[in-house]
């Protein structure tokens, strides 16, 4: 078929964002229980509401939450480990007061106190004990002032009889992954402290419990820069856990205080702890677990033979899994996505290699599918960096062969997170219209070994911007992009980086920042407790080290930006808060460059709203295409920029 030629950046796409938001559900915890698979499932079209789905073993798919509840734990704000099952009853997080539900028989009733004010008392990683009479589960308490530095975190247990809540464990800062052993007398956690974040040091524990106590604690991995993390109890009883103490999140476990490495490799079984509940490893006996590996930047399902280490791969077609893992009988559960396959979620016998999609949608033709490219390219000090490469594609339409496409460059949020090869319908916008996209795993970025992580350590803002740098020069030099037409985009840290990249570079011609971070010491003072102390290993002390937050705070330095702007931001956002997109708007007004800040009513730290996706992805559409002129007739949300007179200057 011959195709159309028009210039990049310009192709009509059958991806519109009406259609990108209504595809855009998102998929959370996941579990199973006797022959029924619960999956957490947001709906966009329902201002976001999160209802937990249930496939039952004739293939019946269910809603099982009543309407006006929606699913979703706050603790630390991102949450994670929102609900659990167990012989048919299901607890879960509400959003709307964080209070735990109990949902059985088709009766539901709060099995939490009704906390002082609202978001009081927050719960998360719930864990049933056998009986099935009290459960465990990581607590918040908030104080009414909302001071993160007096914000409690410890262990409960819930009586879902009597309702009586007790406490088991407190003293640290932070716990996750509180698991009841199969014998139901014994109980294993994690734990860490400020500065540290739970991928820079964690320790582990194990106790004897009751639903009134633990008692003979131990603790395991006293050691500084070693994560832990999902700690797990075999069937015949051995506690299991990720550790990076190789440099490489691997799987051990621990047999009479014996420390035996299970998969001693150069690749990571265990991911950063973002969210809490999730599940990288999965035993199928005693003899064998079923894990997700990642290396270089993809994500793979494989059988680990615990006597022998032996590590066999699963054949699928996958490059990204979340959730975690989920086991019943010789069946496993989990949520996916690969370089042409959406997120859905899925079943897979791993003694039959029997394959099933059990909820999502079908992609697109693969002719109109951008493939990402891996590459690692150099960047400074000798040292190189991993990136995602998508070039323009279109089934109907192309560009001349002498044209070089503009370039969006992406960088994700953490800044300890990662990005993936996994189909994104949200980089197909782009590709799709003619834009190139560069997904960046910058220094710092998990999934490449503690080594590479830690190289932000100290450098935020330093090295991840020299590596988006980089991978510009890269691309230029490999002549796949039009480096006068250079977009930068990113959210939360991902917009401090765009902002520290913008002050660094005149590369980029274009930047867009989705609820970003511009000041650094109002970040210290003006966030909630997870985080609080993040700063601390990516810039330094505070106070201690005041100048050189001030030195890297973007929002101080408003003279080296030359490139126009548009700042998104939702005016709930308790983690980044809407004062920093106002101050930079501000300092870019007072410089009369060309930008616009857009919020977002009735978001937070992402936006889940139907409506308000559709208006962000238009507005950076229309943003790009006003910046480098691109003339196309498609109808989009109306943008004005502040002194947009002066792009033609």
């Amino acid at each position: 078929m011959t195709k159309t030629q028009a210039p990049y950046g310009s192709w009509p796409s059958a991806i519109s964002a009406e259609t990108l938001a209504g595809s855009s559900v998102r998929y959370g915890h996941i579990q199973v229980d006797s022959d029924c698979l619960y999956w957490l499932q947001s709906q966009p079209e329902n201002n976001g509401r999160q209802t937990i789905f249930c496939h039952q073993p004739d293939g019946t798919v269910l809603d099982m939450i009543p309407v006006g509840y929606s699913v979703r734990s706050r603790l630390h704000e991102y949450g994670g480990g929102d609900f659990v099952v167990h012989n048919g009853a299901i607890v879960f997080a509400n959003d709307t007061d964080q209070r735990l539900y109990l949902i059985h028989d088709q009766e539901i009733k709060a099995i939490t106190p009704e906390p002082q004010f609202k978001h009081a008392l927050r719960y998360s990683d719930m864990h049933f004990h056998p009986s099935g009479d009290w459960l465990v589960a990581v607590r918040e308490s908030h104080p009414e002032n909302q001071d993160p530095r007096y914000v409690m975190n410890d262990l409960v247990a819930i009586d879902i009889q009597t309702l009586s809540v007790t406490e088991l464990v407190s003293g640290d800062d932070f716990y996750a992954y509180p698991r009841i052993a199969h014998n139901g007398q014994e109980l294993a956690w994690i734990s860490w402290n400020h500065p540290d974040m739970p991928w820079d040091n964690t320790t582990l524990y194990r106790a004897e419990v009751c639903s009134t106590g633990v008692s003979n604690i131990k603790a395991y991995m006293e050691k500084d820069d070693e994560a832990i993390y999902q700690p797990s109890w075999c069937p015949d009883g051995e506690l299991h856990f990720v550790s990076d103490r190789s440099n490489w999140w691997n799987i051990y476990s621990l047999r009479d205080d014996i420390l035996n490495a299970l998969t001693p490799m150069v690749a990571e079984f265990g991911f950063p702890m973002w969210q809490l509940g999730v599940r990288s490893y999965q035993f199928l006996d005693d003899e064998r677990i079923a894990a997700v590996i990642s290396h270089d930047g993809y994500e793979q399902l494989c059988i680990v033979e615990t006597d022998s280490g032996h590590i066999s791969p699963c054949q699928l077609p996958f490059c990204y899994f979340q959730g975690g893992l989920q086991l019943a009988g010789d069946t496993l559960y989990f949520i996916a996505a690969g370089d042409t396959l959406s997120s859905a979620v899925y079943s897979y016998n791993y003694k039959t290699q029997s394959l099933l999609c059990l909820s999502g949608k079908a992609t697109p033709d693969n002719d109109a599918i951008s493939v990402a490219k891996s590459m690692y390219f150099p960047t400074a000090g000798e040292q190189k960096a991993h990136a995602f490469f998508y070039e323009p594609v279109n089934a109907e339409y192309e560009a001349q062969t002498d044209e070089k496409p503009p370039v969006i460059v992406m960088i994700h949020g953490g800044p300890t997170g990662a990005t993936s090869a996994a189909f994104q319908t949200a980089i197909q916008f782009w590709t799709s219209r003619g834009f190139a996209v560069v997904d960046v795993n910058h220094r710092g970025s998990t999934g490449f070994g503690r080594a590479y992580r830690n190289a932000l350590r100290y450098q935020w803002g330093v090295v991840d911007v020299e590596d988006c740098i980089a991978v510009i020069d890269y691309l230029t030099s490999e002549q796949l992009i039009d480096p006068e037409r250079v977009a930068i985009r990113g959210g939360s840290a991902g917009g401090y980086t765009v902002y520290r990249t913008l002050q660094s570079s005149e590369l980029f011609k274009a930047g867009m920042s989705r609820y970003g971070v511009a000041d650094l010491i109002a970040l210290t003072k003006d966030t909630h407790k997870f985080e609080l102390r993040y700063l601390d290993r990516l810039i330094g002390d505070y106070p201690e080290q005041a100048e050189k937050y001030d030195a890297l705070s973007p929002i101080n330095h408003t003279d080296q930006f030359n490139c126009p702007m548009l700042l998104l931001q939702g005016d709930e956002d308790a983690i980044v808060p809407p004062s920093q997109s106002i101050a930079m708007a501000e300092a870019l007004d007072h410089k009369q460059i060309p930008h616009k800040l857009v919020m977002l009513e009735g978001e937070q730290h992402g936006f889940r709203q139907k409506h308000n996706v559709v208006k962000a992805l238009e507005l950076e559409l229309n943003f790009y295409r006003q910046v480098f002129a691109i003339q196309a007739d498609e109808t989009l949300t109306e943008l004005v920029l502040e002194h947009k007179e002066k792009l033609t200057q």
